[in-house]
């Protein structure tokens, strides 16, 4: 991205530094006194100590031959033996905890020097909708390897958009693919930045979508290559299918079997939430669109009406629809297993994203329109359709795109006012959820049966 002259005075590059540093340290403002005051209360602290910490102790103890044939969480365990190497340094929970946490400092840090070398200072209240989600924040305070996964997957997408589509840019994918996949297995889907990036090229390479299979064989060739760059990942993953016989270790395969038809419906309706605080931004882009190009906003809400329609969308906690914003949806109509809410959400949430593309360069709606299509189908093979699998992807995506639109007039077209609003009420909504579920949280009892493998509600 190019420095911009920001309005405090600020190049972009110093007030990127400066942002990220400040966005770095709020999440450390926010995290580490819950850390350092023994907080084990709610959701993140229960996964925590029931299925995180116990495989983290579980491969510290195992060091330097560790059982990963069957442990303590549903995920690959790259993320838990990171840090059972540093519980077995002598370092004791609360110490591991701080370290963890900077996976969370990492992401947001990242996101906030992008922010930063766009908006100048301002950029910092750009992060702020994602310091203030429980959904990011909770992994920044209790061992949860969400975080280190959605820094892997940032990192990907940040490669694709910046980057050409060379043999180095593919190559270095790959491996961060690879590493990605080893903390979160369900993220293989990033494979797609690969080959929509080595597909539409760069420059005048990028097609519109008539031509998307123009310059055949120039495009085959580079697939070719995006393919073999992801070689090493899909092995990673066999790997542990093939031990595991599953997609997960064996004591959590009854709880996580897929599909869930109705996560692309859900992850619309989120779109929808999340862009009703920007339309002073989106507003002017609808109506030019829909003077211009009618037809795009027509398909996108056909398609929004028949993923809201097709599947049931009532509350139901057997069918993974359960927490988050279903909880809103069970209090709202629904006719014939279908909530009203969901499919109204679903229509207008498709719509929306056709309007934040039309913010941003042609390549990168290519990059991440393929990206987030991926990141859905595969989000869909889980049987629970839960928010805190959705709602971070769709905050950093939105980061991007709002970093990434000045291309059109962008922020010197007048959107910084309005999108910094938007960021800081978006915060705000997002900080009262967060501090009353931390206020309303109950302490974790350890005692009792054993719950390892249980579909535990998330509040």
């Amino acid at each position: 991205m190019n420095e911009v002259q920001g309005q405090d005075g600020c190049r972009g590059g110093s007030a990127g530094w400066w942002c990220g540093m400040v966005a770095g340290l709020l999440v450390m403002l926010a995290a580490w006194p819950l850390i350092l005051g023994g907080n084990v209360s709610g959701r993140g602290a229960w996964d925590d100590l029931r299925y995180h910490w116990p495989a983290v102790v579980g491969f510290a103890e195992e060091l330097p031959t560790p059982d990963l044939s069957d442990y303590a969480s549903a995920t690959t365990p790259g993320y838990h033996l990171e840090l059972a190497v540093v519980k077995w340094m002598g370092g004791g929970r609360m110490f591991v905890q701080l370290y963890a946490s900077f996976w969370t400092v990492f992401l947001i840090g990242v996101l906030g020097w992008i922010a930063g070398r766009s908006y100048g200072r301002a950029g910092v209240f750009l992060v702020l909708p994602m310091v203030a989600s429980m959904y990011v924040l909770f992994p920044g305070i209790w061992l949860l390897p969400d975080n280190a996964g959605w820094f892997g997957v940032l990192v990907m997408v940040l490669l694709a958009l910046d980057y050409p589509a060379s043999v180095r840019t593919m190559l270095a994918m790959g491996v961060v693919l690879g590493l990605l996949v080893l903390v979160r297995q369900v993220h293989i889907w990033a494979a797609a930045l690969i080959w929509v990036a080595a597909w539409v090229g760069d420059g005048e390479d990028v097609p519109v979508f008539k031509g998307v299979f123009s310059d055949f064989g120039k495009r085959s060739r580079r697939l070719a290559i995006g393919i073999v760059a992801a070689v090493p990942a899909a092995l990673i993953l066999v790997w542990f299918v093939r031990m595991w016989g599953g997609l997960v270790p064996p004591r959590f395969q009854g709880a996580h079997q897929g599909p869930n038809i109705a996560t692309p419906g859900f992850v619309l309706l989120q779109v929808c939430v999340l862009s009703v605080f920007f339309v002073p931004v989106l507003w002017g882009r609808f109506v030019g669109i829909l003077k211009t190009h009618g037809a795009w906003l027509l398909g996108a809400a056909v398609v929004g009406l028949v993923v809201g329609l097709v599947p049931e969308s009532s509350y139901d906690h057997d069918a993974g629809r359960y927490s988050g914003w279903w909880n809103v949806i069970g209090k709202m109509p629904v006719i014939a297993d279908r909530s009203v809410v969901f499919v109204l959400g679903s229509v207008a949430g498709a719509i929306a994203c056709v309007v934040w593309g039309s913010l941003v360069s042609r390549r990168d709606v290519w990059i991440l329109g393929v990206g987030l299509v991926g990141f859905v189908a595969a989000q869909s093979t889980n049987h629970a359709s839960w928010q805190r699998y959705h709602e971070p992807m769709l905050l950093m995506v939105g980061v991007l795109i709002l970093c990434r639109c000045g291309h059109f007039g962008g922020i010197a077209g007048g959107i910084k006012k309005p999108v910094v609003f938007g960021c800081v009420v978006l915060a705000g909504v997002l900080g009262l959820i967060t501090a009353s579920t931390l206020m309303n949280a109950e302490p974790v009892e350890m005692g009792g049966a054993e719950m390892v493998g249980e579909n535990l509600e998330i509040p």
